[in-house]
C-alpha cells in the first residue's frame, strides 16, 4: 500500500493558526483527587485523580526554546486509535489494531500551541487573566477541542480543558497514585433511547463529570494561591522526558476569586453537563429533599459554590437534550438558569451556537429553547429527543443539509473563496467588515501591547439570550474534526467551509464575553449579535416563535428513533443503497466489513 494511495484516501491537513494576537501555550495537568478538599462526596466510580490541559497566552519561544511538538492523538497514540476505532462500532479486534496501523498521519498532527511556553503577563486591570472551563462531548478528551479552545486562550484567556472518566470517552488513562494502581476507563455504552435505565446511567455520567469540574475549581484556586500539588504528568519538554514544572507561573494569574467571572462552557453533552452544573450549584440550597437524587451536593465550603452567580458567562455549543429529562432532575428542569434571578443579565451573558444539523432536529431544538429561555409557563415541551434512521439508512432526515448558499454579509473573517490559512484581521470602522493585515501573526514584538476589551454596562448588552446556527455545518464542525478532515466533511455530509464555521462560533463567543465584563482581544463587534444584521449563513433562532411541538404528540413521539453514529451527524445519501460507512470503508480499503450501525456520535 503506497504512501501517495494513502495520502489520497486520507487527505488530512493541519490546524490553521489560531485568530487571536496571542501565541498559545499548553500544559497536561493530571493530580490525586485525594490532594484536594473534595468540594461533594466522591460519586461512585470516580477516578482517583484528576485530568485537564491548560490552553494560555504565552511567550513565543525563542528557536533556542523550542520543545517537543504538542501531539492531538496523545500517547500511547496506537492503543488510543485502536480504542476510538472500538468506540465507532470496530467489532473485530484483528480489524481495529490494523486501522491502529494505518492513519500513519494522525500521529503527526500537532496543535498550534507551544509546550510549557512561559505564560505572559495580562493586560487586563485586575492584572490577571479571565479563565474559562469547557466539558467535552461524547467521544470526546481533552484534545479533542483543541481548536476551540486555543482559539479562546489566542484571545485572552486561560482555558481548562477537561477529560472526563464517566466512560464518555473512547478511552481514558489514570496514572498510579500513592493508594490506586494505573488503570484504564472504557467506554460505557448506553443507548440513545429514553428508558428509567437509559436516565439513571446519564445521571451517575453527570454526577462525575459535575464532581470533576467542581475538583478543578479546587485546583485552580491552590495554583493560584502558590501551593505546590503532585501533578502526576511530568510535562517534558523534550524527548530526555525531563520533568518540567511549570505551575508555578499560574500563581496569582487567575481572575477566578471575583464572583461570576469564570466562563462555562461545553460542546453536546459537554454542554448539558455545564447547564445542569450552573443550575445544580445556584439552586441547591433551594432543592426539597423529595426532589429526587441530585447530581451533586456541594459542601457548605466548595470553592464554586462562591464562583456560580447570575452573572456567570456561559457558552453552549449544540447542546444534547435528552439528559435533561431525567425524572431526577425535573427540579433542575424547571428551573430557568442563574442568569435569570432577579437582578440578573435575563439571558445576555448566555451564548448558544447550534449546527444546521441540530437545528432541523426538532424535539432537540425545543429542548435547547426550553433550557435556554427566560422562565415561560407556555414553554413546556416535553418530547425526548430521540435518535433513529431506518435499516439501510445511513443519515436520519434532520442531518441531511442542502446546498443553499445565501447572499448577504460575510463572516468577517475569511471568505468562502479564501485559502485554508486563516489570517489575523484588523476591523475597518467604515464598514463593519474584517480586512487582512500583512504579516502571519496580529501580535507584535512586545505581545502585552495588543488591546483588550470588556464591557458589563446593562444599556449597552445586546439583549440575549443569543442563539443562532450556522448553516451548512454539522455536528462535528465545533470540535477538532471539521478542521481535520475537511474533505471528508463536505464529500460525507455537505458541510461547508470549516474554518469560516468555527470563526462564526469565535466571533459569538467573544462578543458574549466582552460585552458582559470579561476582558478578552479585539475591538467591539456588536452585528454577530444583532438579529437585523445578515451575515451569510448565519441565522438567529427566535425562542418564542410558536413552534414547539404540542406534548407528547404523535409526531413528536414517532420522530427520532435512531442511535447516532458518527456519520449521524452527515447530509447525503448513503454511497449505495443499504450501504453503511463501516461497508464503504471496507469496500474500499479490501477489509472484512466493519458494522458500524450502532456507532456513537460525538455529543
Amino acid at each position: 500500500m503506497s504512501a501517495s494511495w494513502l495520502s489520497g484516501w486520507n487527505p488530512i491537513v493541519s490546524f490553521p493558526s489560531y485568530h487571536g494576537p496571542y501565541d498559545v501555550g499548553t500544559v497536561d495537568v493530571e493530580t490525586p483527587a485525594s490532594d484536594l478538599p473534595s468540594p461533594c462526596d466522591s460519586p461512585e466510580n470516580a477516578a482517583a485523580t484528576i485530568s485537564f490541559r491548560i490552553f494560555y497566552p504565552c511567550h513565543k519561544p525563542s528557536s533556542s526554546e523550542v520543545t517537543r511538538p504538542v501531539r492531538w492523538i496523545p500517547n500511547p497514540q496506537r492503543p488510543t486509535m485502536r480504542a476510538f476505532a472500538n468506540f465507532l462500532g470496530v467489532k473485530n479486534p484483528k480489524v481495529a489494531s490494523l486501522i491502529s496501523w494505518v492513519p500513519q498521519q494522525l500521529y503527526w498532527i500537532n496543535l498550534p500551541a507551544h509546550r510549557n511556553a512561559k505564560l505572559l503577563d495580562p493586560p487586563t486591570s485586575s492584572a490577571r487573566w479571565p479563565v474559562a472551563i469547557f466539558s467535552h462531548g461524547l467521544a470526546g478528551s481533552r484534545n479533542a477541542y483543541s481548536y476551540v479552545c486555543g482559539d479562546m486562550a489566542s484571545n485572552g484567556m486561560i482555558v481548562i480543558a477537561l477529560d472526563h472518566r464517566d466512560g464518555s470517552s473512547p478511552i481514558q488513562y489514570v496514572r498510579e497514585t500513592s493508594s490506586k494502581a494505573a488503570h484504564i476507563v472504557d467506554p460505557i455504552k448506553i443507548s440513545h433511547e429514553p428508558s428509567p435505565e437509559v436516565y439513571e446511567a446519564r445521571d451517575k455520567q453527570l454526577r462525575i463529570r459535575l464532581w470533576e469540574i467542581s475538583m478543578v475549581y479546587e485546583v485552580l484556586m491552590k495554583i493560584d494561591a502558590g501551593q505546590r500539588l503532585e501533578n502526576l504528568d511530568i510535562n517534558a519538554s523534550t524527548k530526555r522526558k525531563e520533568r518540567v514544572e511549570v505551575l508555578d507561573m499560574f500563581n496569582e494569574m487567575l481572575d477566578i476569586h471575583q464572583a461570576g467571572k469564570v466562563t462555562w462552557a461545553g460542546h453536546s453533552y459537554g454542554a448539558c453537563t455545564t447547564v445542569q452544573l450552573l443550575k445544580s450549584i445556584f439552586y441547591h440550597k433551594d432543592r426539597p429533599a423529595d426532589a429526587g437524587r441530585p447530581l451533586i451536593t456541594p459542601n457548605a465550603d466548595a470553592a464554586i459554590t462562591h464562583q456560580i452567580m447570575p452573572e456567570s458567562p456561559m457558552v453552549l455549543m449544540d447542546m444534547w437534550g435528552l439528559p435533561f429529562k431525567s425524572p431526577d432532575q425535573a427540579y433542575l428542569w424547571d428551573k430557568p438558569l442563574p442568569s435569570y434571578a432577579i437582578g440578573g443579565p435575563a439571558g445576555a451573558n448566555v451564548v448558544s451556537i447550534l449546527s444546521e444539523a441540530f437545528f432541523n432536529w426538532e424535539d432537540n431544538l425545543n429542548l435547547n429553547k426550553h433550557i435556554i429561555g427566560a422562565p415561560s409557563l407556555s414553554r413546556r415541551p416535553s418530547t425526548v429527543p430521540r435518535l433513529s434512521r431506518a435499516p439501510g439508512q445511513l443519515l436520519p432526515d434532520w442531518a441531511r443539509l442542502a446546498r443553499d448558499p445565501s447572499s448577504g454579509r460575510d463572516s468577517g473573517y475569511a471568505s468562502g473563496n479564501s485559502p485554508m490559512k486563516s489570517l489575523p484581521r484588523q476591523r475597518s470602522k467604515a464598514s463593519g467588515l474584517s480586512q487582512a493585515e500583512s504579516g502571519n501573526k496580529a501580535v507584535t514584538s512586545d505581545p502585552t501591547s495588543a488591546s483588550v476589551s470588556a464591557n458589563c454596562s446593562p444599556s449597552t448588552r445586546t439583549p440575549g439570550p443569543h442563539i443562532f446556527f450556522v448553516k451548512q455545518s454539522q455536528h462535528f464542525n465545533q470540535s477538532d474534526f471539521g478542521l481535520l478532515f475537511p474533505w471528508i466533511a463536505k464529500r460525507i455530509t455537505k458541510a461547508e467551509e470549516p474554518e469560516r464555521i468555527m470563526e462564526l462560533n469565535f466571533r459569538a463567543v467573544q462578543q458574549t464575553l466582552r460585552e458582559n465584563g470579561i476582558a478578552v482581544a479585539g475591538e467591539d463587534d456588536k452585528e454577530i449579535l444583532d438579529t437585523n444584521v445578515e451575515i451569510r449563513n448565519w441565522i438567529h433562532i427566535p425562542i418564542d416563535d410558536g413552534n414547539l411541538s404540542p406534548v407528547g404528540s404523535p409526531q413528536a413521539i414517532r420522530a427520532m428513533t435512531r442511535k447516532l453514529s458518527i456519520i449521524s451527524t452527515g447530509s447525503v445519501p448513503s454511497p449505495r443503497d443499504g450501504m453503511t460507512m463501516g461497508m464503504k470503508m471496507s469496500d474500499q480499503m479490501n477489509l472484512p466489513a466493519l458494522d458500524l450501525p450502532e456507532a456513537a456520535v460525538q455529543q
